[in-house]
């Protein structure tokens, strides 16, 4: 089946793309009863797809960001490319970064790892219902997902991050072969799964994990990416900043979610349909940053789910209006970008780039079709 057209300009990757290292293939008969195992298991919701039956657990606290008053490391050092933290132990880790698909609708929750991620995207996909895109460089998880298949949108945004490792869980033809015939590292859990597993916590689909770990060591290019963003310690002036206590984006009738301004953790705290967004080690998820890009949308060509439901194809090539959550206040702006391969550029009103805080940031695709509703200060 040929890969669907993009609503968008596409620019063609110019380099050679990266070759992944061969790994030790298994005897065919162990290849096909394991494969066919892990599928009839996870069909019925056991737990037991690799052999291995675990809870879901929690990774260490991390550690406040430069910018947080709780903070008491120093400023300068090496930082973190994606989020500008201080790099742990000093040293930006020799790795790329690493993307995976994580579920959000109400069964997958809570999720575990993304806590950990340096930018976690949420998309819209089909069915009224988001995913997110969880971006990991600087610090891993032992358990990110549950992990779910790929969708259209997720190779537009990956490739501006250069030869990223990427995990999911299968997905319609057209979504798997864009992501075979990019620079990304295909790190299908059809392909490669020995190394997720699942819980007996759950039941599949929303049961599959991974250690991120185990998919960094796929790739042996151990190069760290490049900055999608810019950032600042201190908010600088001339941005139109407006104080603001909370954010709320309508997706459907059925979903919103809020972020709410905590000024002791100086962070963005999450809830969804009112409730505090918990990760399973009771954490709520929360951000430096929250990047608000409102998308146009066109239905995918295909079916992607057995509802019959078309996917949702989110543009992010081109420009729409922006809206930045940092340091409790809102900066209105555009967002620009002129292909894949290039960073999303955050414009303030008079065309000047908006600086993020370090620490992690959310990026939320919220359609035009959606509400955006903001609470003052």
């Amino acid at each position: 089946m040929p890969s669907p057209p993009s609503p968008g300009p596409r620019a063609r990757h110019a380099g050679p793309r990266h070759a992944r290292p061969r790994r030790k293939r298994r005897p065919a008969l162990h290849l096909g009863l394991a494969f066919l195992g892990a599928l009839v298991l996870a069909s019925v919701g056991l737990g037991v797809a690799s052999g291995r039956l675990t809870a879901p657990l929690a990774p260490p606290p991390r550690a406040p960001s430069a910018g947080s008053s709780a903070s008491a490391v120093a400023a300068s050092g090496p930082r973190c490319p994606l989020s500008d933290e201080p790099a742990p132990g000093g040293v930006v880790p020799a790795r790329p970064a690493l993307a995976i698909k994580v579920g959000n609708n109400p069964s997958a929750r809570p999720q575990s790892g993304l806590s950990e991620a340096d930018i976690v995207y949420e998309e819209p996909i089909e069915g009224a219902i988001t995913r997110l895109l969880a971006v990991f460089q600087c610090h891993g998880a032992p358990q990110v997902g549950p992990v779910r298949s790929t969708r259209w949108i997720d190779v537009q945004l990956l490739e501006q991050f250069g030869h990223p490792v990427f995990g999911f869980a299968g997905g319609i033809d057209p979504d798997e072969a864009l992501v075979r015939d990019s620079p990304v590292v295909d790190a299908n859990f059809l392909r490669d799964y020995d190394l997720y597993y699942r819980t007996d916590t759950r039941l599949a689909p929303n049961n599959l994990y991974v250690a991120t770990a185990s998919l960094w060591g796929l790739d042996d290019a151990r190069t760290p990416p490049a900055p999608v963003f810019s950032f600042s310690t201190s908010l600088p002036k001339g941005l139109g900043a407006t104080p603001t206590a909370s954010a709320t984006l309508t997706w459907s009738s059925i979903y919103d979610v809020t972020w709410t301004w905590d000024p002791p953790a100086e962070s963005w705290l999450r809830t969804v349909n009112g409730t505090a967004d918990l990760e399973t080690s009771g954490r709520q998820l929360q951000a430096a940053n929250v990047v608000i890009l409102r998308v146009k949308t066109v239905p995918g060509p295909y079916s992607e789910d057995a509802e019959g439901d078309v996917g949702v194809h989110s543009i992010t090539v081109g420009e729409g209006p922006l809206t930045v959550l940092r340091n409790g206040v809102a900066i209105h702006g555009i967002w620009q970008r002129g292909s894949i391969q290039e960073p999303i550029r955050l414009l303030s009103a008079a065309g000047t780039t908006i600086p993020l805080a370090p620490g992690p940031t959310w990026v939320e695709l919220l359609p035009v079709a959606g509400q955006l509703q903001l609470a003052g200060g």
